[in-house]
């Protein structure tokens, strides 16, 4: 992308302007644009009125590591399959323009359909998502995907049967998502067993989760937050997350945090959490490891939470 000279000396990489805010990203890559209502396979997406019509098509156009931007358009409407997007070019952001429900919208239709990572330094941005299937496994499905980031986006379920079972799950290889960053996104949750928000299944470094809100109707007893099963995170930031979730009345497991690693390193703080469990009370699984600082945990309806686990003794 040329350089566009303006008065008064600044100077633009051609950065594309939608009235204020930061929304688009700068760059020195290739800005490629996105709309399903206007969009062709056959378009260059290089501008809004050349768009393309699917993300997959323009990922297809962009150059690794590079910088480059696609711009998804306000109303833009896809449908994910399991093979339909793969975001395996690295260091590609996706941004979603609009808001509320003018914002993109991707719809899973089948029980398998995700999107998947394959490639590093990928970002994902200010986008809606819709389960329309029994148990959608996973709406994001991470492979070689180091420092992935899902910010600011929306996971709602069509209905208790048409559902995401996990928002974010990576794969098996330790290290493989390290860096990942999952911050300022809302799941609302109907079904009544579904998996965790988040599945790591494999070491992870560096983890930042923050800022997200999950609604749940679930009353299976499992982790509903964050799953890391007998993997290891290793400084690890889990701050300022939102967990309202119905909840197993007697949990064995962490409501919020699971897993059987005692060797996790990190810190788990301001996170507020609530369900029916007025017996044990699990807001995580014993001996993790990671440093927790003022998480509150409430199993009462309109009881302010206390602080969970126990305060250190003096």
């Amino acid at each position: 992308m040329g350089l566009t000279n303006f008065p008064n000396g600044i100077t633009s990489f051609g950065v594309p302007v939608f009235g204020a805010g930061n929304t688009i990203p700068s760059t020195t890559g290739s800005y490629f644009f996105v709309d399903s209502n206007t969009g062709s396979a056959a378009n260059d997406g290089l501008g809004p009125s050349s768009a393309l019509n699917t993300v997959d098509n323009a990922i297809n156009k962009c150059t690794a590591n590079k910088s480059d931007v696609i711009v998804v358009m306000p109303g833009h409407a896809e449908t994910v399959t399991a093979t339909s997007i793969a975001l395996d070019i690295a260091g590609v952001q996706v941004v979603g323009l609009g808001t509320g429900l003018k914002r993109p919208v991707f719809t899973y239709g089948a029980a398998a359909a995700t999107i998947t990572v394959s490639a590093a330094n990928c970002a994902w941005r200010n986008c809606h998502f819709i389960a329309n299937f029994a148990d959608v496994a996973s709406a994001f499905t991470l492979g070689a995907a180091k420092d992935f980031t899902l910010d600011s986006c929306t996971f709602v379920d069509n209905a208790s049967n048409l559902n995401f079972k996990s928002i974010v799950v990576t794969g098996t290889t330790d290290n493989a998502t390290d860096g990942l960053n999952v911050l300022s996104n809302y799941w609302w949750g109907l079904a009544t067993s579904p998996d965790a928000f988040i599945s790591i299944l494999g070491d992870t470094d560096r983890a930042k989760i923050a800022d997200n809100v999950v609604n749940m109707a679930a009353t299976n007893n499992v982790g509903h937050f964050l799953t890391i099963t007998a993997d290891t995170l290793r400084g690890a930031q889990i701050l300022r997350n939102f967990l309202q979730v119905v909840g197993a009345t007697t949990a064995t497991v962490g409501i919020f945090l699971t897993g059987s690693s005692t060797d996790n390193t990190g810190i788990v703080a301001y996170n507020l959490v609530s369900s029916l469990d007025t017996t044990t009370e699990l807001l995580t699984t014993a001996g993790t490891g990671l440093t927790f600082f003022e998480n509150y945990y409430t199993g009462t309806a309109d009881a302010s939470g206390k602080t969970w686990p126990a305060v250190d003794a003096a």
